[in-house]
């Protein structure tokens, strides 16, 4: 079984870039092209929100890289953020890609330990915490008036030793890029790590790893880091701001086009029925777009409906509704109190179109035939959960949700045209639901699916009605 994350992608060493549906190899070359020509220390952002490919574009950049013979190693960062210390965490990795000599890596680790707490116990910093009374207030000039000549010596005497064993680590990691000529650390996301570590593991890898042919490249969304900074020093603070300290530049992913978002992700992961024949692929790629465009839906919204759409047509209920599952996934996605609503078939028509924003569309013949399309999927539904009511009625109701008076004519027209191709019985419509509802997977499945998406999706919340 296969899920909708940058690891399934397919990276061939002999043709890095077959499976680049995002197009992407001209950013990597870009970049590629900077890193080569580099020989002073150097941060590098990665700049682009959630679910844009940040990952395969490292990864890509990583099989780049390695095909050029240069030495580069993947680092994810919020798989690490439970740690309180980043700063061992990336010498502890520099050493084990980087370091063939065990000595070697004994020594960098055991200077490393030694920076740490120089800079964090024993550091000047600290000695000067531990000198300050418990309440200074007013008193501070004072205090500092009445320091002692032996207190200032050893306040200095703690800075230079800090001092020394920077550069000691320093010297080490020199001569560990000598025998590899260049070291490249990819650092993955950042941006969803807990603000207290992103913070601590940028100054660190600013002012201890400053050491020339080592290049650090950070996959992260930089505004949404930035609030997270702001958050822990107040909304007036600019993290945003804050951020630019630490990047001597940043490369801004291009956004790729929903298209081929969702034709990346049916391609690489289709599950069964007809799912996976073209034309359905076709009917699923419009209906995606469709809901992208009028509902706004950003990049991470997208890679969560299609992660629930896909989990769905894997249920043995899916059957051959996979647009009405979509449609109604998008619902549950929005409102599963509206959804809710629908399946004991007391929602709101005007709730829904508000949902779906019909109010502000005008249909116009073929440009909007896949609107018509949503909206047969609608009729048919409402048809199928009241009996009773004739379609002629829904066709009324329907009509009466746009401020255009033609619009019935437009539906009509449309509902004579696809309503056969869809129709609904009542036992269909309950599948539906079912499917929706992520039933009809075994429960080892099922727990093997959601243990993949919680890691691989972080707040995508997958629940089972079983």
């Amino acid at each position: 079984m296969k899920l909708p994350t940058d690891q399934d992608i397919d990276i061939p060493n002999d043709d890095i870039y077959l499976n680049d549906k995002l197009s992407r190899e001209l950013e990597v070359l870009n970049i590629v092209e900077l890193i080569t020509k580099l020989s002073n220390p150097c941060t590098i952002a990665v700049d682009s929100s959630w679910g844009t490919g940040k990952t395969t574009f490292l990864r890509f950049l990583q099989a780049e890289l390695q095909q050029r013979d240069i030495k580069v190693s993947y680092f994810n960062a919020w798989e690490k953020d439970f740690d309180k210390e980043p700063f061992l965490l990336i010498v502890n990795h520099i050493v084990s890609k980087f370091s063939e000599k065990e000595s070697d890596v004994r020594e960098i680790k055991k200077i490393a330990v030694n920076v740490l707490k120089s800079i964090t116990v024993n550091g000047s910093k600290a000695v000067i915490n531990s000198l300050l009374p418990a309440k200074v207030g007013d008193n501070l000039i004072d205090f500092f008036g009445n320091v002692t000549e032996e207190i200032a010596s050893d306040i200095f005497e703690h800075l230079s030793q800090e001092e020394d064993e920077i550069q000691r680590l320093q010297e080490k990691l020199t001569l560990l890029v000598e025998k590899n000529n260049k070291m490249v650390i990819l650092i993955d996301e950042l941006d969803r790590c807990k603000p207290s570590f992103s913070i601590e593991l940028l100054e660190r890898i600013k002012h201890i790893f400053n050491t020339p042919n080592i290049i650090f490249v950070l996959g992260t969304d930089l505004d949404q880091l930035g609030k997270a900074i702001s958050g822990v020093y107040g909304e007036s603070y600019d993290g945003r701001k804050y951020l630019d300290r630490f990047f001597d530049f940043e490369f801004n992913l291009n956004i790729p086009t929903y298209e081929d978002f969702w034709q990346s992700l049916i391609e690489n992961y289709t599950g069964k029925n007809d799912i996976e024949t073209l034309n359905n692929k076709s009917d699923i790629l419009t209906y995606g777009l469709w809901f992208t465009q009028h509902l706004h839906l950003s990049a991470r919204d997208v890679k969560r409906l299609y992660t629930k759409f896909y989990l769905a047509s894997l249920s043995e209920y899916s059957g051959n509704n996979l647009p009405l599952i979509l449609l109604l996934s998008v619902v549950k996605n929005h409102s599963k109190a509206l959804y809710t609503n629908i399946k004991l078939n007391s929602f709101n028509l005007d709730e829904l179109f508000e949902f779906m924003k019909f109010k502000n569309i005008t249909l116009m013949h073929t440009n909007d035939e896949i609107t018509s399309k949503i909206l047969v999927l609608i009729h048919n539904l409402l048809l199928a959960n009241q009996s009773e009511v004739k379609s002629s009625e829904i066709i009324d109701l329907l009509s009466k949700n746009f401020a255009n008076p033609s619009m019935k004519a437009f539906i009509e027209h449309f509902l004579e045209r696809y309503k056969d191709d869809d129709k609904l019985s009542i036992d269909d419509l309950e599948s539906v639901y079912k499917a929706v509802d992520l039933q009809g997977i075994s429960h080892k499945q099922f727990a093997s699916v959601s243990a993949s998406i919680q890691t691989s999706f972080g707040q995508a919340t997958i629940t089972s009605s079983n």
